[in-house]
């Protein structure tokens, strides 16, 4: 009996090798969207830090000065200035991982026919 040979093999090889591109594309997205993740967070935990400190001196000390408060001001605005743009760095890095989720869904789709079309000539 003849061995049964696949005619679209070399064809399946290459989607199965894009999709695999498309996992590793995928993955170094949904990495940075992680980590984008994880510097918001610290920003969070910095401000709420630096609030405990504040909220600490001004309990002890029997007068806060101007300049020392002005600091804290300056601060606040800058770790604020830092989360927005965090933010909008964070939605255009998982719309990128969106992106490339899709990319990712079609490859597979497209290896899936072939796979499929190799059952039935079996």
């Amino acid at each position: 009996m003849k061995k049964f040979k696949f005619r679209l093999e070399p064809l399946k090889k290459i989607k199965e090798h894009v999709e695999k591109q498309r996992q590793k594309e995928h993955a170094v997205a949904v990495q940075k969207v992680i980590s984008q993740q994880a510097r918001l967070a610290e920003l969070e935990r910095a401000r709420l830090g630096v609030m405990t400190t504040q909220r600490d001196r001004q309990g002890q000390a029997v007068s806060v000065s101007a300049m020392e408060l002005l600091s804290y001001s300056r601060y606040y605005l800058k770790l604020k200035r830092d989360r927005i743009t965090g933010v909008e760095i964070l939605r255009g890095l998982e719309a990128d991982a969106e992106g490339k989720r899709q990319r990712l869904v079609e490859a597979s789709r497209q290896r899936k026919i072939y796979d499929k079309l190799k059952e039935r000539q079996v």
